[in-house]
């Protein structure tokens, strides 16, 4: 049986950001918002009313001269602590992506309840008093289309390094919208600790 190069393909970077959840939660699952901080999402416009599960939004992507829309499906929104999506409709959507927040201890929190964390034990800390978020984005390739896939079948023997390069790719474009949501909300001196991992047989494109 042949096995997919990018059934395994995932992506995560972890952020400390100086702010509450609420706060972060509240730009975040604002794609809307969101959209533009990044190098390569580059706009995006909720289709129905969101976040919330079942709302949908199209998100523009640009890389050097090649755009595109994607089309994407809230798939979990408990608020504040998660939300996903995936790109096209599952079971053939192309990718999902996901945040996970929860309060660093004594940091300032609706107090709503919800999933539990999914940050990884000793995420960086600012270390600024006050309240504190730690977000987890993860990425993770779907079975559906995407120009990746169409790399990996054109060049199988490069397979690998194909999905390599995008991972870090995909690693490097993370970490710079994370940076820049926390300077946006800090009003541009907003600051954000990170640690990322990524790997061809590990962790989420799109």
């Amino acid at each position: 049986m042949t096995v997919d190069p990018l059934s395994s393909m995932a992506v995560e970077v972890t952020a400390t950001f100086d702010a509450s959840i609420d706060e972060v939660w509240a730009l975040l699952s604002d794609v809307e918002r969101m959209a533009g901080l990044g190098p390569e999402h580059v706009a995006a416009r909720w289709e129905t009313a969101g976040p919330a599960v079942g709302a949908r939004f199209t998100g523009r992507n640009r890389i050097g001269d090649l755009e595109w829309d994607v089309h994407c499906v809230v798939t979990a929104c408990r608020p504040p602590e998660f939300i996903e999506w995936t790109v096209g409709e599952a079971p053939d959507h192309s990718s999902t992506w996901s945040y996970a927040l929860s309060a660093e201890p004594g940091a300032a929190s609706s107090g709503r309840p919800g999933a539990a964390s999914s940050a990884e034990p000793g995420a960086a800390s600012s270390g600024r008093p006050g309240a504190a978020t730690v977000v987890v984005q993860r990425f993770r390739h779907g079975p559906g289309f995407s120009y990746v896939r169409q790399r990996v079948e054109q060049s199988p023997d490069r397979a690998q390094l194909v999905v390599v390069r995008r991972s870090e790719m995909l690693a490097a474009n993370m970490d710079l919208t994370l940076r820049a949501a926390a300077r946006l909300l800090d009003q541009g001196g907003g600051r954000a600790d990170r640690r990322g991992t990524t790997g061809a047989n590990g962790r989420p494109d799109g």
